[in-house]
C-alpha cells in the first residue's frame, strides 16, 4: 500500500462497477484545521490501499488538513458549501452545481461525506449522477441540535457510525438499518505504543515536579476544559505534587478567545502555576510522554481519539460513563468510568490512580492490549475499504 499513482489506469466515469479499475472517491469535509476527525481521515489514507482507490479531499479553503493532506498525496478541491439556512439558499443552488462539476471533471465513482450540509448535498449529487454515497456519522445529538442525518436517512447508500452509541441514532423499533455500518476509530499503534512513548522527550512539557495528569482536546465549549480545570483545582488541594498539562489548541474560526480566558480561569482557581497549555502540537507522543493519568471530560463524546490514543501509548484513563465511552474503556481494568458530571467522583478516581503506582501500571498495560485488539487504523481502513468495495460491486452485500 502508499500513495504512489498508477499512470494509465482509467475509470469508469460516473460509472458504480469500477470493478478491476482504481474507484475515485470524494470526501468532503468542513473543517480546514485539524482535530480528531481529520487525523482519522488522514490514518485512513495512510492506508487505504491505492491500487484500487485514489482519494480526493473537497474542503472549503487551505489549512493545517490541506496541507496534511496534500504531503500524503491527495488532491485537494477547495469548494465551500455554505450552511443549510434559507437565506443561503441561492449559495446552496450555487454550490450544488461547483460539486456537481467537481465530480465529473475528477470522475468520482464514490462519494464519502462528513456533517450535515456536506450530506445533503453529496446526497443530492450521487442521485443525479449516479453515484453511491457514504455518510459518515461521528457525533451524538447533543442539546437542542437536530439530528438532520436520522430525519434524510433514505437518501446516503451507506452510513459509517465510529462507535454503536452513533448508530443507535438510527435504530427503528428495535432493529438497524442495513445501511449502517459500525467502524471504531482507529490509530497507528506503531506510533502510539509504550515503547516508543518512552523514549521520547516529554518530560521537559509538563509544569514541573511530581505526577502529571493530561488532557487531550481542542478549545470547543464542548470539550468542557473548564469542567477539568475545577477538577484539577480540587485534586491540587489534596495531591501537592501532581501537575496539569492541556494538549491541544483552538481552531482560527471557532476559538473565541477561549485560550485566555481559560488561562484566567486557571488563575482565579489559583493553579496557574500548576497548569500548562501546550497549544496546537503536530505530534501528541511526546506530551503523552508526560503523562502519569489521561483524563477526559467530554460529554457524549461518539469515539473520542484522545482515549485510543492513551490506550495505546499505556496509560489509563479517566472519563465520564456515557456516549461511546463505554465501548472505548472497561470500567476498572483498562481505565475508569465515573458518573456523568459527578466531580467528586472524578476526583476521588483519578487520585487512586495517581497515587498507586500499582495499579495505575497495571491499568496501562491492559488499555495497551485492548487498544491492540479494537483500535489498530490498519482494521478501520480494512473495513472502509469493504464498505467501498460493496458499493462498486466488488464485496460481498
Amino acid at each position: 500500500m502508499g500513495h504512489a499513482e498508477k499512470g494509465g489506469e482509467e475509470v469508469n466515469e460516473m460509472s458504480g462497477d469500477a470493478m478491476g479499475r482504481r474507484c475515485n472517491i470524494a470526501y468532503l469535509h468542513n473543517k480546514t484545521g485539524i482535530s480528531g476527525g481529520e487525523r482519522s481521515l488522514l490514518g485512513l489514507w495512510q492506508y487505504l490501499d491505492t491500487d484500487r482507490f485514489k482519494p480526493y479531499l473537497i474542503v472549503p479553503g487551505e489549512g493545517r488538513f490541506s496541507a496534511e493532506a496534500k504531503k500524503a498525496g491527495i488532491e485537494i478541491v477547495c469548494l465551500e458549501i455554505p450552511r443549510l439556512r434559507m437565506a443561503n439558499f441561492f449559495k446552496i443552488i450555487k454550490a450544488s452545481f461547483a460539486l456537481a462539476g467537481c465530480l465529473k471533471k475528477n470522475k468520482i465513482n464514490i462519494i464519502h461525506s462528513y456533517t450535515p450540509r456536506n450530506n445533503i448535498l453529496s446526497a443530492l449529487a450521487g442521485k443525479i449522477l449516479g453515484i453511491p454515497v457514504v455518510w459518515h456519522e461521528r457525533n451524538l445529538v447533543f442539546g437542542d441540535e437536530t439530528d438532520v442525518t436520522r430525519r434524510f436517512l433514505f437518501l446516503p447508500d451507506r452510513i459509517i457510525c465510529n462507535s454503536r452509541a452513533v448508530a443507535q441514532r438510527f435504530n427503528k423499533r428495535g432493529q438497524m438499518p442495513f445501511k449502517v455500518k459500525v467502524i471504531l476509530n482507529g490509530v497507528d499503534l506503531d506510533r502510539f505504543n509504550p515503547a516508543a512513548i518512552a523514549k521520547e522527550e516529554g518530560k521537559e512539557l509538563s509544569p514541573g515536579r511530581g505526577k502529571v495528569l493530561g488532557i487531550i482536546a481542542n478549545f470547543s465549549r464542548r470539550k468542557r476544559l473548564e469542567y477539568f480545570l475545577e477538577a484539577a483545582s480540587l485534586i491540587s488541594k489534596r495531591l501537592s505534587d501532581v501537575m496539569f498539562l492541556v494538549v491541544g489548541g483552538g481552531f482560527a474560526d471557532e476559538d473565541g478567545g477561549r485560550l485566555e480566558f481559560l488561562k484566567n480561569r486557571a488563575n482565579e482557581l489559583e493553579i496557574d502555576d500548576r497548569v500548562r497549555f501546550t497549544g496546537f502540537m503536530e505530534d501528541i507522543t511526546g506530551a503523552l510522554a508526560s503523562f502519569d493519568v489521561s483524563a477526559h471530560v467530554t460529554r457524549k463524546e461518539a469515539c473520542s481519539r484522545a482515549i485510543i490514543e492513551s490506550m495505546a501509548a499505556g496509560k489509563p484513563v479517566v472519563a465520564m460513563n456515557d456516549g461511546g465511552n463505554p465501548e472505548l474503556v472497561e470500567n476498572g481494568i483498562t481505565g475508569v468510568l465515573t458518573p456523568p458530571d459527578d466531580i467528586e467522583s472524578f476526583v476521588r478516581a483519578t487520585e487512586e490512580l495517581l497515587t498507586d503506582d500499582a495499579e495505575r501500571k497495571e491499568m496501562g498495560k491492559r488499555a495497551r492490549e485492548r487498544a491492540e485488539k479494537l483500535f489498530d487504523v490498519k482494521r478501520n481502513a480494512l473495513e472502509t475499504q469493504q464498505v467501498y468495495m460493496e458499493l462498486i460491486g466488488n464485496g460481498k452485500e
